[in-house]
């Protein structure tokens, strides 16, 4: 056994046993490449990678490889998940130097950590050779190999530290980014690239975010469009519920079969958005699929969230999850096997190594109403046989699961399910919310106010970095907007400051990776999406949201100037900061949703659908109120509620609550107020003959006042999801 032996992280524990004498990354291993004047070979990777494995198989486990590694370098091995920070860095030089980047990447370094050569995955004859050469270039023309290294560490710190002057955000801004994404979006198979096609939840998210708070009509058939693609594609697990990582082909089919706990956490929020932006049940259905996955399969005893499920199993890539037209018909009743194998192309032949991966042509509804079947029975009688599909499969040798717990991914996560508890209710998804946001709080909170990053085997460590902070407290926000408990607030507030404390460029005004002092060549910022949302995007959707729910005005401050330090970058290229771009614009212009914060959380507003009757709960914290709808001062401005966006309705006028009579301090006569709790009516007819149904939209504006000031009047739109 190497020195990977005791390490938190399953993918450097499946190397623990390779001949290849590996170290992790560390002084250790630094230090030794120092003192025995060696380059360092740096392979970087994660343990549901499909070609990590392949080249460990072909080369790291083979005696010959390994001699060679071990006598001429030292050989490092880092889990991207749990080192983002190396792999920010180290990804930015392959791309440099390459061109295109991917996992396993494969570097190679100077002792004092600058690349100079760079690649991905190598067959074993390619690697030899590689391995020789540079161990020729080392010792024959090693001045060339440093100025090489030092030009391409120059970049990235170049790259890395690159500012672009601050430009205004405007409302035209977003909308010229909107439309940026969306001449990029495939109109005939969905998605914003080819194949390999990526879900892009980031660009996913802004879409929606202009759908519902700005009526835009193409930003909503796109993410429509796409969403609905992928559900009945087979990038979607169509038996297990989840989505695989990405689909190698133009069609969603054919998937790359890892699953992450990352892509539930982004989809699974979208669809139960685009399910209230559209009223299609396949949406909420799908969102629920998501979640119950996560649940059942990633969730581990103490209720944290699990990193991954692996794409091979028993050494081949989607054994587990494809199916053929005999072990249905096996598995089922005649008319139900006739059934599933009809509607999800199940064929002799099959389209994926000799077996079928199940996929839908149009979804389930679609298919009830062609088949002249009511469309909630049928799908109940699909699901119905899904799941014992599932269990069946469950009896399969199963791929690799990896059991770390990442804080930034966990805090995904407990966003998701607060987020879909609340917009399907489902109180349960909350509740395991809950469960998990007090685990990370007990289990990932150091005790000066730092986090770790990674749980893995009853161990916490590797310390966490700014990512983990902004998406752990983004959790915490949305549990504190479902269950009103200050408590989840309260917790968000102290995991910002110790974010802004360790992380904070007060010069740029956004976020570094990592805190000071590391023993990286350069500081790394994570500024664009990719698979996740930036941490930067995180940290000011986190910092916008709080500045919305808490007397505290730096978050506003800090919100504007991670905006300033984004603007640049965004208007040159959207599609690489998508989320912030959303963050940004849901804090200058309101955010979307049936829920608004109001003077600094003086004021909770939220709309709920109660039978063909819309309430609006205005909650008031101690010593504020509002005036009520009729003041008996006329010249005070009195709470209204007026329907903008009237869902194919007709409407009644709203119900005012009975108002509170009270002196205050600043008037010498009484006043009609509303404190605690009020509650407004409206009740929506039946949808007028001929009208589409939609989106029904309320405008609230209100005066906040406590005993001794009030604040300027302050109008919130409420977006109710797809009306009654």
């Amino acid at each position: 056994m190497n020195r990977l032996g005791q390490a938190d992280s399953p993918y450097l524990l499946q190397h623990a046993d390779n001949p290849v004498d590996w170290y992790p990354w560390g002084d250790e291993a630094l230090s030794r490449a120092r003192e025995e004047d060696k380059p360092i070979f740096l392979s970087i990777g994660y343990s549901t990678c499909h070609w990590c494995h392949v080249m460990e198989r072909e080369s790291f486990e083979n005696e010959e490889v390994a001699a060679a590694l071990n006598k001429h370098f030292i050989s490092i091995k880092v889990d991207r998940e749990s080192r983002p920070d190396i792999d920010e860095i180290y990804m930015l030089a392959t791309q440099a130097m390459t061109g295109r980047g991917g996992w396993p990447n494969s570097v190679f370094l100077t002792p004092s950590g600058e690349p100079f050569l760079a690649g991905t995955y190598f067959p074993r004859p390619r690697f030899l050779a590689l391995l020789e050469a540079v161990v020729k270039e080392w010792s024959g023309n090693r001045k060339a190999i440093l100025v090489n290294a030092g030009r391409v560490a120059d970049y990235i710190r170049d790259h890395q530290s690159r500012r672009l002057q601050a430009s205004q955000m405007t409302p035209a801004v977003f909308a010229a980014a909107a439309g940026s994404l969306l001449s990029g979006f495939d109109d005939l198979q969905g998605g914003f690239s080819q194949a390999p096609k990526f879900p892009h939840e980031s660009i996913l998210a802004f879409l929606l975010h202009r759908a519902g708070r700005d009526d835009d009509r193409a930003a909503l058939d796109a993410a429509l469009f796409t969403l609905n693609a992928m559900q009945i594609g087979g990038i979607h697990d169509q038996a297990g519920g989840g989505f695989h990582r990405y689909s190698t082909d133009n069609a969603w089919l054919v998937p790359h079969f890892e699953k992450m706990l990352y892509n539930q956490a982004q989809l699974a929020p979208l669809y139960a958005r685009a399910h209230g932006l559209s009223g299609a049940p396949d949406l909420a259905r799908t969102a629920r699929r998501i979640a119950d996955y996560v649940l059942g399969d990633l969730t581990s005893p103490e209720g944290g969230f699990y990193a991954a499920r692996d794409a091979d199993s028993e050494g081949k890539e989607g054994l587990f999850y494809i199916w053929t037209r005999d072990e249905i018909s096996a598995l089922l009743p005649p008319d139900d096997a006739a059934l599933i194998i009809d509607i999800f192309n199940i064929s002799k032949g099959g389209n994926f190594e000799g077996g079928n991966i199940p996929h839908l042509e149009r979804n389930l509804t679609d298919l009830a109403i062609e088949r002249g079947q009511q469309p909630e029975e049928f799908t109940r009688r699909v699901d119905a046989l899904l799941e014992r599909m599932r269990a069946a499969r469950a009896k399969r040798p199963e791929p690799h699961r990896d059991e770390k717990i990442l804080t930034a991914w966990n805090g995904m996560m407990i966003a998701a399910l607060a987020e879909c508890g609340d917009l399907l209710d489902e109180p349960r998804y909350v509740e395991a919310a809950a469960r998990a946001a007090e685990l990370l709080w007990s289990r990932a909170r150091r005790a000066d106010g730092r986090l770790w990053r990674v749980i893995f085997a009853g161990r916490s460590g590797t310390g966490a970095q700014q990512e983990d902070y902004a998406w752990l407290a983004l959790g915490m926000i949305r549990l504190y907007d479902v269950t009103g408990n200050s408590l989840w607030l309260e917790r968000a507030a102290q995991l910002a400051e110790k974010m802004i404390a360790l992380f904070a460029d007060e010069t740029a005004g956004d976020f570094y990776l990592t805190e000071g002092g590391g023993e990286l060549f350069s500081r790394p910022k994570m500024k664009y999406d990719g698979a996740t949302a930036s941490g930067n995007a995180a940290a000011l959707e986190m910092l916008a949201l709080l500045s919305r729910r808490r007397p505290d005005p730096d978050h506003s401050r800090r919100a504007e100037a991670a905006i300033a330090a984004l603007s640049g970058f965004a208007a040159a290229a959207p599609a690489a900061h998508a989320y912030g771009l959303m963050a940004a614009d849901a804090f200058l212009g309101g955010p979307y949703g049936a829920r608004a914060f109001l003077g600094q959380g003086a004021l909770k507003a939220e709309a709920r659908w109660h039978g063909q009757e819309v309430r609006v709960v205005l909650k008031l914290a101690p010593g504020w109120h509002v005036n009520a709808n009729q003041p008996l001062d006329k010249e005070l401005i009195g709470t209204r509620l007026e329907v903008k966006a009237a869902g194919g309705h007709d409407w009644s006028a709203p119900q005012y609550p009975d108002p509170v009579l009270r002196r205050l301090n600043f008037a010498d006569k009484e006043m009609a107020l509303y404190e605690g709790e009020a509650v407004i009516t409206l009740t929506a007819g039946q949808p007028r003959e001929n009208k589409e149904m939609g989106r029904v939209v309320l405008s609230l504006e209100v005066q906040i006042c406590s005993d001794e000031i009030c604040l300027e009047p302050q109008r919130a739109l409420l977006h109710l999801p797809y009306g009654a």
